[in-house]
């Protein structure tokens, strides 16, 4: 069967019709959730009037938008076929401000003219002036001869050259200023003429929804979209009354966001989620263990073919002329060159570990010097690396230059706190990329497997620490839950806000909360003569208290500022309102002595604690000090009698206590003042075998955390500092 013609020819005239370009919408940032460190922007795109499917053009999207983050929902009568983000290089019109431009060019140039019309004219008054200088001088000489001086002419002449002369003189300066500013001036102007004409780049980010319609009235549907370059972070004022008022506590947010658009009249989420962490969790891949000793630093730990080639260019002998200090690099470069041969044109292959080199605080800039001649060259590259805490292994046909401690690593002497830096430098589950926070050039299935991998590489390290044998057969790590991202939790602010892209934070309230407080004093007289001021509070309120600093007053006085730890609803924490002058506290020296008791030297020193209340009602404090605390069994330290028991409280007496931190649970009676003041007598002996040398006390080792910084009752903050 034949087609028409006519058929045939409208059939091609509409495959070959253009498709009708997508119609801008019209849309407002209805609602933000910003997160610590991106924001869900939400959008409300109006759907005109009209049946059928729709392509909506929204633009301009901000220059921090996730590529691969838009998504868009429907509503009634309106079904979402897809999403699509596009960004396209458009040239600016400029014409009229090129046009503009070269009017203010050429009135510049028509000024230089005039000017310089002007400086003709003013150069020619200075020569008729010299002529008329020249000619009153010689008249002045004939007249003199001939006895018919005038002397007020001449007297007048010359006032009016001097004076004409000044008079021309400054014009002329002031006329060279003008034309040195004028020229400037064309300059600039036609730099600024060349840039437009030029016409500058702009990238216009957009998204394309297309839209089908069941019914012809108009609606709207929700695009989102995250942004980078948007965080928050808590902030809290403390407000103290009397001891018996509650605290108030009053939850802020400081909100930063830079991401090239406004946010006006939106309804704002707080949250602690993060989006861009991977969905699913890491693949566990198996541990692998060496059945023989692996080779340490700047020896061959691969039995390729490769890396055997690689220690036999090794071994041939070389000259290392570097006497001055040089580059690595540049004597990586050398190394490459004098190894260079059939099998490997360039040299041998060499890759210099960025991670190892920041482990060892180095670049590829470091100076070594080496200059010897005649030896191996694995004998050289060991010495000169070793010079910056460097050293190299040849392994699967490379020879990566790395640092000493990654060697160790390797080699089964794991570093517990590598994991941890390798995350902080971006190689952890944070810097994976993965969700929708985009894959920094990467598949997602290539960064999934190389983050998960690297993942797995520092689980490893750990886990080697951790089944390693040795002296020490105490557990490695405390039973408490690892560090984590904490709670996901978010908080709604009730007002509309405008929220513009700006560097700097913009303060909102979250809430206020009432927090019964239970007010004691804690005194540390080995450390400072202060008495401060705490107070023990209950977070009785459904919201949960992120980490964050904080602002204390007492009334209206400001105090200071503490951190505050992670409080969950329920959960009471401690907080410090600074120092309270009416208590007193004074730690004196009593008696020390010293003996002999068998082979061991015996050291018996006594402490007078004293406190002071001026107050006129009693007070409860604790009070602290501390022993020393041995490291070994080669030293006893017992506290042998005092005069008040040591705090039952069970926390302190599982944590602190263990650390030979003492801690006295007192209540201090008013009136307790001048020379009555309540006093703390305690006594311990040190001991140590006679032979030894005295033991030397370092500083530092508490065990608990900062003020409010978890533990209840522990030592709590002993300097507020995290």
């Amino acid at each position: 069967m034949m087609t028409p013609l006519p058929v045939v020819i409208l059939c091609c005239a509409q495959l070959s019709a253009p498709a009708a370009a997508p119609k801008p919408a019209t849309s407002r940032v209805a609602a933000v959730t910003v997160y610590q460190g991106q924001a869900l922007v939400t959008r409300e795109v109006a759907v005109p009037e009209g049946p059928g499917t729709l392509e909506l053009l929204v633009a301009p999207l901000p220059p921090q938008v996730v590529e691969g983050s838009l998504y868009t929902e429907g509503s009634d009568g309106l079904r979402v076929l897809s999403t699509r983000y596009r960004a396209r290089t458009v040239k600016e019109d400029l014409r009229q401000e090129v046009r503009q431009k070269e009017e203010q060019l050429r009135k510049l140039q028509d000024e230089a003219r005039a000017l310089q019309d002007q400086a003709a004219t003013q150069t020619q008054d200075l020569q008729f002036l010299q002529k008329l200088e020249g000619f009153t001088g010689s008249s002045l000489q004939n007249l003199t001869k001939e006895g018919r001086l005038d002397s007020e002419s001449v007297l007048a002449l010359s006032k009016f050259i001097m004076q004409t002369r000044g008079e021309k003189a400054k014009a002329d300066t002031g006329l060279h200023e003008r034309l040195r500013a004028n020229t400037e001036a064309i300059e600039l102007a036609k730099k600024q003429l060349a840039e437009l004409a030029r016409g500058p780049e702009r990238t216009e980010r957009e998204a394309i929804i297309v839209v089908t319609k069941a019914r012809p009235e108009a609606g709207s549907v929700r695009l989102g979209y995250l942004v980078n370059s948007a965080t928050w972070s808590p902030q809290y004022r403390l407000r103290a009354g009397s001891d018996k008022d509650p605290v108030r506590l009053e939850y802020l947010a400081a909100v930063t966001q830079q991401t090239g658009e406004d946010w006006r009249g939106v309804r704002a989420t707080l949250s602690t989620a993060r989006p861009s962490l991977d969905a699913s969790p890491p693949d566990l891949l198996p541990l692998n263990m060496a059945s023989t000793e692996p080779a340490k630093g700047g020896a061959v730990a691969g039995s390729d073919d490769r890396s055997r080639l690689i220690a036999a260019e090794l071994a041939k002998l070389g000259d290392f002329p570097f006497a001055k200090e040089t580059p690595l690099e540049d004597v990586i470069k050398y190394v490459r060159g004098m190894t260079a041969s059939p099998t490997f044109p360039q040299g041998i292959p060499i890759y210099v570990d960025p991670l190892g080199l920041r482990e060892a605080d180095r670049t590829s800039t470091s100076p070594v010097t080496i200059d010897v001649t005649g030896i191996p060259i694995r004998t050289a590259l060991t010495a000169m690396l070793r010079q910056l805490g460097l050293d190299y292994r040849v392994k699967d046909g490379l020879l990566t230059v790395t640092s000493s401690s990654s060697i160790d690593d390797e080699d089964g002497e794991a570093d517990p706190d590598r994991a941890s830096r390798m995350e902080a430098m971006g190689f952890g589950m944070a810097g994976m990329g993965g969700g929708m926070g985009g894959m920094g050039g990467m598949s997602l299935e290539m960064s999934q497997a190389s983050g998960k991998a690297m993942l797995n590489r520092a689980a490893a390290l750990d886990q080697s620490r951790e089944l390693r044998v040795s002296d020490d057969r105490r557990a490695t790590a405390a039973d408490e839950p690892g560090p984590g991202d904490g709670p996901a939790v978010s908080f709604s602010v009730a007002t509309e806000l405008d929220i513009p892209s700006r560097t700097d934070p913009q303060l909102l309230e979250v809430s206020r909360i009432e927090l019964p407080a239970e007010y004691f004093a804690r005194a540390t007289p080995v450390l400072t003569p202060r008495v401060y001021r705490l107070a023990k509070l209950t977070n009785k309120s459904e919201t949960v208290i992120l980490p964050g600093e904080a602002t204390i007053y007492v009334g209206s006085d400001f105090v200071g500022r503490m951190r505050l730890p992670l409080v969950a609803a329920g959960e009471p924490f401690l907080a410090g309102f600074g120092v309270d002058p009416q208590l007193q506290v004074a730690r004196r020296l009593v008696a020390k002595s010293k003996g002999v008791q068998g082979g061991n030297q015996v050291f018996t020193y006594e402490f007078r604690l004293s406190l002071r209340n001026y107050r006129d009602r009693a007070v409860k404090v604790e009070l602290w000090d501390r022993l020393p605390r041995p490291q070994g069994e080669s030293v006893a330290v017992n506290l042998v009698k005092t005069s008040a028991e040591l705090s039952d409280d069970p926390l302190y007496q599982r944590t602190s206590r263990l650390d030979n931190l003492l801690r006295w649970d007192l209540t201090v009676p008013p009136a307790t003042t001048g020379d009555k003041p309540l006093t703390v007598n305690y006594e311990f002996r040190l001991e140590y075998a006679r032979d030894l040398p005295q033991p030397r006390f370092l500083s530092g080792g508490l065990a608990e955390g900062p003020i409010g910084g978890g533990a209840m009752g522990g030592m709590g903050g002993m300097g507020g500092m995290r």
